[in-house]
């Protein structure tokens, strides 16, 4: 019979106790056995006071005067406790020997005097005591727990692992401690031995999975842990092929050790194994897309869409594909003027008949939105994201809906209906108020008023959305607002303004730009650059805008060029951190340098520590800087 308690899968780890160094006392420790105990009622709470408090001298000596006047239990753990305290061991001897010399030899006593013996360095005197106790009873199983036990509490974990299998063989009970040991084996660093006793408890029930999950995974930073435990966990599904939960386990395993192929053999065979539908398959591609494996994921799907056209996985596996081949085409920087590639036609295609497939699904408005984007700004196919666009915003989804709305005016600005565009960024802005796309709403608002030449009332949407706290929106406003600020003679009627020129000018480059309209951008960009001079408070802008035209164009090496210029040329620029964050993406993802990468971010935090970017480039750098 199985005799693992519910106590001890309740208490997976046993129970170490610590050892406390005697602090420092307050004050210079006095003797206190002027202090009458009789006298004190309470002097059982002041000796806990004053151990609690460090005055662990003054606590030792009342409980020993309230243990000679009252030897309750627990006076003498608390004896015990300051006698640890004070590091007292060789009185922790005697104090044990005296309780034994009360209540006789019980394996309890005998394993707390081995273990007095062990502090007061006498190994071999606290085995002889642990070796009394375990023969004062050892047919009862608390006997070698007791021990076992003591043993921990000295971190002899291997020792009190030997004890607790011994007491299986005396009891002829395989299944006897088996937890425990396995434990107490994982502690010791013995982990072949431990996951050995795991496999052997997930034997005898798959429901025990998630709690020898949970203890692997604690020991998973060992070295050599993770290996180790592959090879016993291969082992054992070669001897049970037919084990779901060991199928589980290893997957679980490969993932952990970055295995992405292992894990989904071991999948595969899950879903052979109990004749599933897929669900596994997707479960799997879930995970591995989460820990940054979309390869993995997306074979995975790829066999769902493949072996369960039909099955319940398949119409999330179509989606999940789609928005893995839209991910692989947004990370190759796919443009409109450079042409779509295979993933984005492959995004597209997935998306269209998805939603061809399930209208009515409750992921379709997001499908819906998610193609919208993809038709804008890989395909500038206009017509089509409109369409998609309004069928997101009937859905019922609040928050995509509102996104919906909001993207409508991102075509109607990019189609050059600046009118309309301002019409359906009010409307959002009217309906929601307050929020993040509200903000965002009044900083289009904003640009449109530049784009249209209204320079001052764009400046002042730029100054009343500075004060909000929508973090992009306002970073984005507080940049337009530097644009305007230096430049606007707040005395002058606009079209006297000897800056306006300029500006106009440069407002259209920014359309431009924003309408992925890239040679006419770099064109103007050259007219801009002729009527000013590199001390141009427009100059920075300038160059920061050519190079983010340049990188649309596919030109990367001629764009991180000129945003070293703006460097060089401009080291007080309020666009100097996003030029190197700029920069920084350029290099990895356009020139596949994620050493110049690294060296950008490394710039824009020792130049800008409190810059909106600075958490972005924190991350950024921990991801360049973790080993593929």
């Amino acid at each position: 019979m199985f005799r693992l308690s519910a106590l001890v899968l309740a208490c997976l780890l046993p129970a170490v106790a610590a050892q406390t160094p005697a602090p420092t006392p307050a004050e210079p420790p006095t003797r206190v056995r002027a202090v009458d105990a009789s006298a004190n009622q309470d002097g059982f709470g002041l000796a806990t006071t004053l151990l609690r408090n460090g005055r662990v001298e003054e606590a030792t000596a009342l409980l020993e005067d309230l243990y000679r006047t009252r030897p309750q239990l627990a006076v003498w753990l608390k004896l015990k406790e300051a006698y640890l305290a004070g590091r007292q061991f060789d009185a922790l001897v005697a104090h044990v020997d005296s309780r034994i010399a009360r209540e006789g030899q019980t394996p309890a006593l005998l394993a707390e005097r081995g273990t007095a013996l062990y502090r007061a360095g006498q190994p071999d005197a606290a085995q002889s005591a642990w070796d009394q106790a375990l023969a004062a009873r050892p047919d009862d199983e608390q006997t070698y727990r007791m021990v076992s036990d003591q043993l921990s509490t000295l971190r002899l974990f291997a020792e009190a692992a030997a004890v607790l299998d011994q007491g299986r063989q005396r009891l002829a009970d395989e299944q006897l401690f088996l937890l425990e040991r396995a434990q107490l084996y994982g502690l010791a660093l013995d982990y072949a031995q431990a996951v050995d006793l795991y496999l052997q408890l997930l034997a005898i029930s798959p429901e025990y999975r998630p709690a020898v999950q949970s203890q692997l995974t604690r020991l998973l930073p060992g070295q050599g842990a993770p290996e180790i435990f592959a090879a016993a966990i291969e082992r054992a599904s070669a001897l049970a092929p037919l084990d779901r939960s060991l199928r589980e386990l290893q997957s679980w395993l490969a993932l952990e050790r970055g295995d992405y192929d292992a894990a989904l053999n071991a999948v595969r065979a899950l879903d052979r194994l109990e004749q599933e539908q897929g669900e596994s398959l997707l479960a799997f591609a879930v995970q591995a897309e989460s820990a940054d494996a979309p390869d993995a994921a997306a074979r995975a799907l790829d066999e769902v869409l493949e072996r369960h056209p039909d099955g319940p996985a398949a119409p999330t596996a179509l989606l999940l594909r789609a928005q893995l081949h839209e991910r692989a085409a947004r990370d190759a920087r796919q443009r409109a003027d450079l042409g779509p590639t295979p993933d984005a036609d492959a995004a597209r295609d997935g998306y269209v008949a998805y939603l061809n497939a399930h209208p009515a699904a409750d992921a379709a408005p997001a499908a819906a939105l998610a193609l919208a984007d993809l038709l804008r700004d890989v395909y500038r196919d206009f017509d089509g994201s409109e369409a998609r666009l309004r069928q997101a915003a009937s859905g019922r989804d609040a928050g995509t809906a509102a996104q919906a709305r909001l993207a409508l005016g991102d075509v109607a600005l990019r189609r050059g209906d600046l009118d309309a565009a301002r019409e359906r960024f009010s409307d959002v802005d009217e309906s929601m108020r307050i929020g993040p796309l509200a903000e965002q709403a009044r900083y289009e608002l904003a640009l449109i008023d530049f784009y249209q030449g209204l320079m001052f009332s764009a400046l002042a949407r730029a100054e009343a959305l500075d004060e909000n706290t929508a973090a992009d929106a306002a970073n984005d406003a507080i940049a337009l607002r530097v644009t305007l600020s230096g430049l606007l003679d707040p005395e002058a009627p606009e079209d006297d303004d000897p800056s306006a020129s300029a500006i106009h000018v440069y407002a259209r480059a920014a359309l431009l730009h924003r309408q992925a309209r890239t040679a006419e951008t770099l064109a103007t960009l050259d007219s801009l650059d002729a009527a000013i001079n590199a001390g141009h408070l427009l100059a920075d802008e300038s160059l920061y805008l050519r190079a983010s035209a340049l990188l649309a164009a596919g030109r990367a090496q001629a764009a991180v060029e000129t945003l070293d210029q703006l460097a060089a040329e401009h080291a007080d620029s309020f666009f100097l951190d996003r030029a190197f964050r700029l920069q920084a993406r350029a290099y990895e993802r356009d020139l596949g340098d994620r050493q110049r990468a690294a060296e950008r971010y490394d710039r824009l935090l020792e130049r800008f520590p409190g810059s909106p970017l600075a958490p972005e480039a924190r991350a950024e750098l921990r991801r360049l800087r973790t080993p593929s």
